[in-house]
């Protein structure tokens, strides 16, 4: 499913460069075959398979109108993303690329992220205008992801090695890649194979075409979401593939090699139905995690507000609203607030004050000098991992038995945003 055509490397710059990494020669550059006239033999347990990830991902955007599902679609976007950067080896936290995207500043690798999570955004509603084409659309979402290499290269690429002669893949000679995008656009265009079919292999050729000198792997997987949400199997949410290709890399990995020199395809079709199965399951757990995450929070706030409240009664307001909107947008600061609820900037302070002191929120000065930003941040730790119990991924217990509220610490913890949860008088410091 390919040819090879044979092409000549002469490095630009030879001083102060190890021999080895300065010779000339001749390698084979890999140009697959059109997705067109493709016909890929499925057995039965393939089918089957396709035909579960289908169901499982109607399913999930068919519950997207539900408040619980419709209101988590801007964290299963933060999922994707992130999960899909951390194949890349970008590995800052979710609180560290919601902060990021707010201040439109941070560290390095956040910022980095976070120009992922602009492009799988913008993704989203793109993909649902029939005008269009998503490949082509797809170049142009990778200059978001990476600015500094945007566009279709104009240069050889290689995966492994420090050139072409010694590398591991050699992707096809960059003249050939504008008529290889317009090739694949067609076959998407086609809707030839069934979603997932399509979105597998739309998302293996965009991978060995490598049109791209930087983030090919970030902008293939946003493809997979766009096909999807085209071809009308998941049009309301992003389902957060990428998570579960994380999960099983390596399996994934081998599949995109195998592809790469020529296989037809079963393994990678493979591969990514079984991710749209689990990312599917991943959106509806994350769903009902989101929602009783909520609850806990409004009951912590009225506790909070009761205790304070001289006839002990609580007045739903401005704070209540925020944690019901807080899916949406977990990083908050006054001007934000105030405007979206139009009120004064001095009553959004309150309100945000008052969800910090109860520890809904978290406060953090250095993300800008010159405001102050809370952010939900255990919202947030849900997105790292999402579908997984709460208690595996942001609380580890400490005691066989959890202590109840008349026999807990209660000391502050500022860094948590929390009380101290561990019995009164035990051991070791706080942090």
């Amino acid at each position: 499913m390919g040819s090879y055509v044979t092409q000549q490397w002469t490095p630009r710059a030879t001083d102060g460069v190890p021999r080895r990494f300065t010779r000339s020669g001749s390698y084979q550059a890999f140009v697959p075959d059109s997705l067109l006239d493709h016909d890929l033999p499925l057995d039965p347990g393939v089918t089957m398979l396709l035909d579960e990830a289908e169901s499982r991902a109607r399913e999930a955007a068919d519950l997207a109108a539900h408040a619980g599902l419709g209101q988590i679609g801007d964290l299963l976007v933060r999922s994707e993303a992130a999960a899909s950067s951390l194949i890349e080896g970008y590995e800052p936290t979710p609180r560290a690329v919601a902060v990021a995207d707010f201040v439109a500043r941070g560290r390095e690798s956040a910022v980095t992220v976070a120009r992922t999570l602009h492009a799988v955004r913008e993704s989203v509603e793109r993909a649902l205008d029939p005008d269009v084409s998503l490949v082509w659309d797809v170049v142009e979402l990778q200059r978001l992801i990476a600015p500094r290499h945007a566009g279709v290269r104009t240069e050889p690429v290689w995966i492994g090695g420090r050139t072409p002669l010694e590398a591991h893949y050699n992707a096809p000679p960059h003249e050939l890649v504008p008529g290889l995008l317009d090739d694949l656009d067609a076959y998407v265009a086609s809707r030839r194979h069934r979603p997932v079919l399509a979105a597998a292999l739309a998302h293996a050729q965009l991978e060995t075409i490598h049109p791209f000198a930087d983030g090919n792997g970030r902008a293939g997987r946003v493809l997979i979401g766009t096909v999807l949400a085209r071809y009308g199997v998941a049009p309301q949410i992003t389902l957060p593939v990428s998570t579960a290709l994380f999960r099983d890399r390596e399996r994934y990995y081998a599949a995109l090699d195998t592809y790469r020199r020529g296989d037809q395809g079963v393994a990678i079709v493979t591969v990514v139905a079984e991710a749209v199965v689990a990312a599917a399951a991943d959106a509806l757990a994350l769903s009902g995690q989101v929602t009783d995450w909520q609850s806990r929070q409004t009951d912590t706030l009225d506790a909070y507000l009761r205790d304070r409240s001289p006839t002990g009664r609580v007045r739903r307001g401005v704070a209540h609203r925020v944690v019901a909107d807080l899916p949406t947008h977990p990083v908050l600061d006054a001007a934000s607030v105030a405007a979206r609820y139009e009120i004064t900037t001095v009553a959004a302070r309150n309100a945000l004050d008052s969800l910090a002191g109860a520890g809904v929120l978290r406060t953090d000065r250095k993300a800008d000098r010159t405001r102050t930003v809370y952010v939900a941040t255990e919202l947030l730790e849900l997105v790292a991992e999402p579908g997984t119990p709460e208690a595996e991924g942001v609380e580890v217990a400490v005691a066989p038995v959890a202590p109840g509220p008349e026999t807990a610490c209660g000391a502050w913890l500022p860094r948590a945003g929390r009380a101290c949860r561990l019995p009164r008088g035990h051991r070791g410091q706080h942090r």
